[in-house]
């Protein structure tokens, strides 16, 4: 069966390498013309950890999910951090969406009494329940005069970078467009870097190739993913500033022209099974990467 995504777009012009997810508002819920319900379960839950004092610890926990969800951190009841959902896919009117496996991740950079207590990982989405993990952290009983301590650490904390929300592997439609997010934290910023990885193993630059466009923080130049569908009757004036291009389009996808920190947006090409990518995350005191594959199926 050919992907719905082919029914309704008649052509992807790439005008630049960067694009926004903000959502239109005179478009549709994504929610409303889907075949197949939503999906949002705990695909690797929270698991409870006892550590030493002064330690500094890593919590993971990940989502299977359609359309990915926006993932919060809770400790003690208090939000701690909160990530948006690569929405790309909620600005197409499409009959089936992707399925997603996503990971998030919290750094405690120093354990102790403050950092120590239950922590939650909650995943929401616009078409289903929430869904959430937790753990309970917790510091051995040893004397203090044998552990570490965290009196000394003042902010901003020099941190190597740490890869806070990451699509591990997605299933999407022959043909069909796909968020794949790598957000960031770590300081200085870290710099992100994506590469496909190759049948040999081999890291391959995706640099200046019209299928891929990644983004990155706090940077903004000219250019966008534009969907045109002629048969549509809704239309709307887009222009993207300085790109030169002026033209009738159903979705306003930028103002601003780019994608969230990290993330890499890819377009099918139809012919293409699977393919692998790695984000790779680097600031003066280290790196950190993430392997995610994209598998192309029928529905």
């Amino acid at each position: 069966m050919p992907s719905p995504l082919n029914h309704a777009i008649l052509s992807i012009i790439l005008l630049g390498s960067h694009v926004s997810t903000t959502k239109v508002a005179d478009v549709p819920s994504v929610c409303d013309g889907l075949i197949e319900p939503s999906v949002l379960s705990i695909d690797k839950p929270l698991e409870n950890i006892k550590a030493n004092r002064g330690d500094s610890l890593v919590l993971r926990c990940a989502f299977y999910a359609s359309p990915q969800p926006s993932i919060t951190w809770y400790h003690r009841g208090k939000r701690v951090e909160s990530h948006p959902a690569a929405q790309f896919e909620t600005l197409l009117s499409a009959t089936n969406l992707g399925q997603s496996v996503v990971e998030s991740a919290l750094r405690i950079d120093c354990l102790d009494e403050r950092t120590a207590g239950e922590y939650f990982c909650e995943a929401t989405s616009p078409c289903t329940q929430p869904v959430v993990t937790s753990s309970v952290v917790s510091i051995n009983k040893a004397p203090k005069s044998i552990t570490g301590t965290c009196k000394s650490l003042r902010q901003p904390l020099e941190s190597p970078p740490l890869i806070s929300v990451f699509t591990l592997s997605r299933i999407e439609l022959p043909g069909g467009v796909t968020q794949l997010a790598c957000r960031t934290h770590g300081y200085p910023a870290p710099k992100t870097t994506w590469y496909k990885i190759e049948e040999d193993e081999s890291l391959s630059s995706i640099e200046g190739q019209r299928n891929y466009m990644v983004g990155g923080r706090d940077v903004r130049i000219p250019g966008s993913v534009l969907f045109f569908i002629p048969e549509s009757g809704f239309r709307e004036k887009y222009f993207c500033p300085d790109s030169g291009f002026r033209k009738n389009f159903l979705f306003r996808i930028s103002n601003k022209c780019h994608l969230p920190n990290g993330d890499l947006l890819i377009v099918g090409d139809e012919e293409t099974i699977s393919e692998s990518f790695r984000c790779v995350a680097e600031n003066p005191l280290g790196s950190a990467h993430q392997d995610a594959s994209v598998i192309y199926m029928l529905a």
